[in-house]
């Protein structure tokens, strides 16, 4: 039973928007698992009854995936292929008959310890993302369990338009109910980068996740408001109240039809330069998302993905097939691929951690120490070049040795390649600018490579000493700091001597306080999360470049973060001020 009177509950913004309605409820915390030990006769029927419930588990994802592949929504169904791959994962299903026959115990307990151990790396990494990663497995695991007990998937009716609250949902369950009415989505878990988020941005449902208490502060049939843009939900709203947030979501549905409408205007700035709004993905599912919305190209593929949480690499012939899959979706258009930025908060399982991670054996220092290992990777980079347009880019690189010993390991597999008849293709090679050594050496560096891109989050966070992750410092990483900029200028600079690629591919990119900014530097290339790049290319669209040269120029020359946000807010509030108030943005 929930408390009484109006309650409002922060958590994330996972999806822009704002809804209003009454709340459909799905509750499905982990409840107590059945134990027992079973008698050795026993072992083949406990066995046979998991894979059971593994394949009718499959078969019920399956036939959601075949459901959307059949609506307008056909490229999301792609997402649910994770958690297939799962299904049929020994690390999973022969892991847990395995503790079945050693362990004389049922399948229910068996399924759980299984999934608890897959789990462990992935939370253990730290890393908002990779426990994020930990709740697919979690998922599965989960829609095995109702199998094997028993329960199936009984989902809440919608037939009308609700609020959707839930513990945390899985693929399946997101797929199925937020194309029924669900007009908002709040869960109780869960970040930005889930399934979930990512399902709910792709069919444009606002969406908060992570509000911790809230299945416990509201009862079904109650109405709520989900704030997407600023992370709030308000349960038992009055009706004034109620009234505000209706004519709110309206407004913003109209400001969104409107970017919608304005997706085949030209990629021009104000006085009519020529930019590029490019887009970040973390999975191979992505890039279908990617060429539905007629992104240019794929400016970041985080490949380490494909790698945490599993005991082994992924094979070089693996790498291969997934890599290809997304060169051949995006093509024409091309993709960066960023070799494995392992390390730091993004362990591998089998990794030690180590005393000061962001600054320890990471991304391609990491690489460099294990020669055999970045090899493979690699060897399928440049095998999957040959199934079209592909780039390849080093993370964290600090200095000329490192971008020459990696270089070289290029060129060797290319020779290899080439001397066992496999198809390849001899790609861009470029580097990320993330640490202040790189830009410092940035005109020595850009005389080697074929393109810089610069991450914006570390380099923040190396430049200031900031942690990143550490909320108590979020007001001195600002990528607006002086200190920052002229990095960011210097990095611009040597890439136009050397008439060499720049693009941008942290934060700052989808910033639309600091894009002017971005721009007046030179980069016009940005490459920004997919449910970034309406706003970003309407923001590029209104600026004057003009103008944001004479910004950036004033900029370089101010003491402090605050003293850049405030020209930028006297300088481009008349043309961006509405676009801001949309988002949210204080200004």
């Amino acid at each position: 039973m929930s408390v009484s009177g109006r309650v409002a509950l922060r958590g994330i913004p996972a999806s822009h928007g704002v809804a209003v309605g009454p709340v459909v409820m799905l509750d499905r915390s982990r409840g107590p698992v059945p134990r027992h030990t079973i008698e050795p006769a026993q072992v083949s029927a406990e066995i046979e009854r998991l894979r059971a419930a593994i394949e009718a588990s499959r078969q019920e994802i399956e036939a959601v995936r075949d459901s959307l592949a059949e609506s307008a929504h056909s490229d999301y169904g792609l997402i649910l292929e994770a958690h297939l791959l799962m299904h049929r994962d020994e690390l999973l299903v022969d892991a847990a008959c395995r503790r079945i026959q050693r362990g004389k115990i049922n399948a229910e307990w068996a399924l759980r310890r299984t999934v608890d151990e897959l789990k462990l790396p992935l939370e253990q990494a730290g890393s908002g993302y990779f426990r994020e990663r930990a709740a697919d497995v979690e998922h599965v695991g989960q829609h095995i369990q109702r199998h094997l007990t028993g329960e199936g998937s009984v989902l809440p009716p919608v037939d009308a338009p609700s609020i959707l609250i839930a513990t945390d949902l899985s693929p399946a369950d997101a797929a199925r109910l937020l194309r029924s009415e669900i007009r908002g989505l709040v869960t109780a878990t869960g970040g930005a980068t889930g399934h979930t988020a990512l399902l709910a941005r792709a069919l444009e449902i606002p969406a908060v996740v992570g509000v911790r208490g809230v299945l416990a502060a509201v009862d079904a049939g109650e109405p709520a408001i989900v704030d997407g843009l600023s992370g709030e939900v308000v349960l038992r709203p009055d009706p004034a109240e109620v009234g505000r947030a209706a004519s709110r979501a309206a407004r913003h549905m109209a400001f969104v039809r409107g970017l919608r409408e304005r997706h085949d205007s030209p990629d021009v700035t104000a006085d009519g330069v020529p930019f590029e709004g490019w887009a970040n993905i973390e999975l191979p599912a992505e890039a279908a998302l990617v060429a539905h919305d007629e992104a240019p190209g794929i400016g970041l593929y985080r490949t380490e993905f494909l790698y945490l949480g599993r005991e082994q690499a992924p094979s070089e012939d693996e790498q291969t097939r997934i890599y290809s899959d997304v060169v051949s979706v995006m093509a024409p258009g091309a993709v960066v691929f960023r070799t494995f930025d392992l390390g730091g908060d993004k362990l591998p399982a089998h990794a030690a951690p180590c005393a000061n991670p962001a600054l320890g054996l990471r991304a391609i220092r990491l690489s460099l120490a294990d020669p055999d290992f970045f090899r493979e990777q690699v060897r399928a980079i440049l095998r999957a070049g040959a199934a079209g347009s592909a780039k390849l880019m080093f993370p964290l690189v600090s200095t000329l040795s490192e971008l020459r010993q990696a270089r070289a390991l290029v060129e060797r597999c290319a020779s290899e390649l080439e001397a066992e008849g496999v198809a390849f293709s001899r790609l861009p090679v470029g580097l990320m600018i993330e640490v202040p050594s790189a830009a410092l050496m940035a005109q020595t560096l850009a005389a080697e490579v074929d393109f810089f891109s610069v991450g914006t989050n570390d380099l923040v966070q190396y430049t200031l000493a900031v942690d990143r992750g550490d909320a108590r410092l979020a007001p001195l990483a600002s990528s607006l700091d002086p200190a920052v900029l002229r990095l960011l200028d210097m990095t611009a600079r040597a890439a136009e001597g050397a008439s060499i690629g720049l693009s941008m591919c942290g934060d700052m990119a989808s910033d639309p306080i600091a894009l002017p900014l971005v721009l007046g530097l030179g980069y016009r290339r940005l490459s920004v999360p997919l449910s970034s790049r309406p706003l970003v290319r309407e923001v590029a669209r209104r600026v004057r470049l003009e103008q944001a040269r004479e910004l950036a120029t004033e900029a370089l020359g101010v003491a402090t973060a605050e003293e850049v946000r405030a020209l930028l807010v006297a300088g481009f509030g008349a043309q961006l001020g509405e676009l801001w108030r949309e988002e949210g943005l204080e200004m």
